[in-house]
């Protein structure tokens, strides 16, 4: 073939068929951006990498000493002249007591109509001297004059929140001298394809602008790195390190170590096989791969209402047989994470008729433990990167699975990661989930699929064990915080009463409790309130009698469910 023939073919490949893959450079990553009052957190990058915004965080917050609710925000230069009509309020104390034997009380404000009326925000790249590098991207946020989103990204939350720090009770906040009131905007999860943003050498910083507040701006130092120890992505491996009988399968009461492995997008370890980083190396920043373990010490987290996606768990945990599968409403005591116990056993056969067991990195005893204790002894133990279930004698057969869910942030990208294997316990036969509600996809699409969303899980089976009901967070139970989300986010669009949207059948709605009814509505009615008391708690209804069922022989229908 001649030169000028291989010159005629290559400029046809690329037109039609699209440049190789060497030729298009690496693919964009997704940029996590952070605003605390109103200075920039540092951005260190990735030299010649293409971006494109994933996650905006943004925290206006002051102490104040009277309980004003939200005035003194409405007075910070974010927020100052914006409308809050609309405003609507929710509360929920912590359960677990402060240090001092008080308790918190939180106010979460929404729908305030500067949280819903439609802006944008737009991020552009600067050289020292302030003058543009690149052209700018525009996200957008909220709704457009017909109503429907105009957005740029699937989870848009707008909020303010009040935390009274020195309650005397769980009902009583009389006296209280300790407040703090927050506004947060969590931006998150880009609708695909996002507009990339492209980052030439001399760029310095990067300008954030809010169209609401156009005369201010946010100046985001950035710097690059040349050559980064290692590639962007994050992705988790299972080892199963217990040698199965013959035939592939394990015998119910037999201990299954595994080991997990934490790589790059590119297949490079993140930590020596063996150990991963104490506690003490990630809080002090020493972990250079940008491995994530619990962050609740320092950043409290709220179901829908506080930066879930910054808490961070590393966690395992082994569920089945998957056939079987339900919700776990057994409640796992605070006490279960204290003592000896490297692991927490969720589900019992005899009681919740599958086997669950989780295990939290670094264990619970040495993560919680060393939050109890004065020298935080625990924070500095090592950590291995093995972990070991305990399959009881009555474990049923079929099919389990064994997941680890994680997350890491390195060089300005901040990225979850879930792997689910699947382990034969007393059989050879596979057996399939059985799941109650299985249409998530039907909304749950591109930039919002399950497999990108909080961690990274797009298998609706490898939940329940995690998501198990905590004495110290009820609401951390599967369908709770499901009912929770869907009910108070606007995304949702479908009637609330109308379980068949996502339920797959009607005996899957007929197991009556208040964590089921009171996630979802919001009050009962005073037959209700006479015979099982007052609403408590916005998450569960009650406190931890909300996972019994209430009712046998009545609410065995649902008004508009569809079925």
């Amino acid at each position: 073939m001649s030169m000028l023939a291989r010159i005629t073919l290559a400029a046809f490949c690329v037109l039609f068929i699209g440049a190789p893959a060497w030729a298009q450079g690496p693919a964009p990553v997704g940029l996590a951006l952070e605003i605390n009052n109103g200075q920039g957190v540092p951005l260190k990058l990735q030299a010649g990498q293409e971006f494109f915004i994933n996650i905006i965080d943004i925290r206006e917050h002051l102490k104040t000493a009277g309980d004003t609710g939200v005035a003194g925000l409405k007075q910070s230069a974010l927020l100052t002249g914006l409308s809050w009509d609309g405003m609507r309020s929710e509360e929920e104390f912590v359960d677990l007591a402060n240090p001092d034997g008080s308790f918190t009380r939180r106010r979460f404000y929404t729908a305030a109509a500067w949280m819903k009326q439609a802006s944008t925000f737009t991020i552009t790249p600067l050289d020292a001297k302030g003058a543009a590098t690149a052209k700018p991207v525009v996200i957008k946020l909220g709704k457009d004059a017909t109503g429907k989103f105009a957005d740029s990204m699937f989870i848009n939350r707008l909020r303010a929140i009040q935390w009274t720090y020195d309650c005397q009770s769980l009902t009583n906040c009389a006296g209280a001298k300790a407040f703090e009131e927050e506004a947060l905007f969590e931006l998150r999860h880009a609708k695909l394809p996002a507009e990339k943003l492209v980052l030439p050498g001399g760029t310095a910083a990067l300008q954030v602008r809010w169209s609401l507040q156009p005369a201010q701006a946010t100046l985001i130092p950035v710097t690059f790195v040349a050559n980064a120890e290692y590639a962007y992505g994050y992705a988790i491996d299972i080892e199963s390190l217990t040698p199965p009988r013959a035939d592939g399968t394990y015998a119910p009461g037999t201990n299954l170590s595994f080991r997990l492995t934490q790589l790059d997008g590119a297949g490079k370890r993140l930590h020596p096989q063996g150990s991963l980083p104490t506690f003490n190396e990630f809080r002090d920043g020493k972990n250079t791969a940008g491995l994530q373990y619990y962050r609740g010490f320092e950043e409290p987290a709220a179901a829908y209402y506080r930066r879930k996606h910054r808490e961070r768990m590393l966690m395992a945990q082994i569920i089945g047989p998957v056939h079987q599968l339900a919700p776990i409403r057994s409640i796992v005591q605070l006490e279960d994470f204290l003592g000896s116990n490297v692991t927490q056993k969720v589900g019992r056969p005899e009681r919740d008729g599958i086997y669950s067991e989780f295990q939290l990195f670094p264990p619970s005893n040495d993560l919680f433990g060393g939050a109890f204790d004065p020298k935080h002894a625990g924070w500095a133990a090592p950590v291995s990167d093995q972990f070991t279930f305990h399959v009881p004698d009555n474990a049923q057969p079929g099919t389990y699975y064994v997941t680890v869910k994680g997350r890491r942030v390195y060089l300005g990208e901040d990225v979850p990661a879930t792997k689910t294997i699947s382990i034969q316990i007393g059989t050879a036969q596979r057996t399939e989930p059985r799941l109650t509600a299985t249409k998530c996809p039907e909304c749950h699409k591109e930039g919002s699929a399950l497999g990108l969303l909080l961690h990274g899980n797009d298998n609706l089976a490898a939940c329940n064990g995690c998501h198990s009901p905590l004495s110290f967070e009820p609401d951390n139970e599967a369908y709770v915080r499901i009912h929770f989300i869907h009910s108070r986010s606007d995304r949702y669009t479908l009637p609330l009463s109308r379980c068949a949207s996502c339920h797959q059948e009607r005996t899957s709605i007929q197991r009556a409790s208040k964590a089921a009814c009171l996630s979802c509505h919001t009050s009962y009615p005073a037959s209700h309130v006479k015979r099982s008391g007052p609403v408590h708690s916005i998450y569960v209804g009650g406190q931890l009698e909300s996972f019994q069922n209430c009712a046998e022989n009545c609410h065995k229908s649902h008004i508009g469910s569809g079925f």
